[in-house]
Parts: structure tokens; sequence; C-alpha cells
């Protein structure tokens, strides 16, 4: 899994979904212990030696020390005890939209791709906080009916049954952020109920 991790990371770093240090990953393993991206972690340079483990209570059991937002990463865990993985992302259009005014939970994109309904799905919408406020993590247990989250003027998390689920879906948000920003101005076609309806699970 150590793998998977630097190779999914090193996959959004060279294609520009990550800049610098900016965002994490962590993964529930087997025996219920987690692994993550160390704190201060470029996605472009991960080594599989450098992966955080440690357990429920952030206890570190390996690597180095994990991302300072683990606090966010368990409190997803423990909303929603069947997910495997969170991706934390400050994709361009992403936190773009994440910062506009007004958003309210549900569909902060009105949809206007199947793949949008598919992959990521209604979306909660948490308040601004400074990076690092542990805070976050009730806010995450507040909006525990969502596992898609936007983080006012921060970012995206995004939980899935599996590291490749989470992170097609964190890609997926960011390319359809990306398209209701390039086509804000055009005469969109969106998807009716029935339609949206009809591509729900």
């Amino acid at each position: 899994m150590r793998k998977a991790i630097v190779t999914y990371a090193r996959s959004l770093f060279d294609r520009g979904f990550v800049v610098g240090s900016a965002g994490n990953i962590s993964v529930k393993v087997e025996d219920g212990t987690f692994l993550s991206t160390p704190t201060g972690s470029s996605f472009g340079s991960l080594t599989e030696e450098e992966i955080s483990h440690f357990d429920q209570s952030g206890t570190l059991l390996g690597g180095k020390p994990p991302t300072k937002e683990i606090f966010f990463h368990l409190a997803c865990y423990e909303v929603h005890p069947g997910i495997r993985a969170v991706v934390h992302l400050h994709s361009t259009y992403s936190t773009l939209l994440a910062s506009v005014q007004g958003l309210g939970d549900g569909m902060p994109i009105r949809p206007f791709t199947p793949y949008f309904v598919m992959k990521v799905g209604a979306v909660g919408v948490l308040p601004y906080r400074k990076p690092g406020d542990h805070r976050i993590a009730d806010d995450v247990r507040e909006k525990r009916d969502y596992d898609t989250l936007l983080m006012a003027n921060h970012g995206l998390i995004v939980c899935g049954s599996s590291l490749k689920d989470a992170v097609e879906a964190a890609e997926e948000f960011e390319e359809t952020a990306k398209l209701w920003y390039l086509g804000e101005k055009l005469a969109i076609r969106y998807l009716d109920e029935s339609e949206i309806e009809e591509l729900r699970p």
C-alpha cells in the first residue's frame, strides 16, 4: 500500500493537481492502523520509507510524522466506517469553487456531465477554518452524510472505498470544476432531475 500511495501521489503531482507540499493522502490498512503522506512532504518526491504509519490515536508507529491535518482524516474514518482512503487536495479549480460565496450542501456545481453524478455525487460544504484548526474534525462529523467535502477557501476532501476510488473521484471533481469555470458564460445543457436520478446508485 505504501507503493500505491507513492504512485498516486506522484501521478497527482505530475499532472498539476498539487503543488509544493500541499495536499495529503491517508489509507486505512487491514489491521486498523493507518498510512499517510508525511507532514511537509511533496507528492512529487515522496518515498515509501517516508510514509507515515500510525494508529487510531495518532501515535506514530513508523516512518515520518503524518500530515498535520491527520485529525480530520481520522474524523472521516470515524463517521464513514466503510471507507479505506481519504484524499485532500488544494487543486486549482476545486479550491476556486470552494472560495465562491454562498455555497450550500448538495450540488455546488449544477450537474452537466454524468460522471460527476456517478463518481462524486452530493457534496458537503465546511465553513472556513485556519489550516490546522482542529475544529475541522468536528465540521466533518457534522457533515457525516457526505463523503465528499469542500472546505471553504481551502480545498477538497474525498473519502473512498479504496485509494483508487478516492483519487479518481477527486480528479473527476477537479475536472468538473474546471469545466464549470471555463463554461460559465456558455449556454450549457444541464442534466434534468430524471437524468440525474437515473445515474445515482
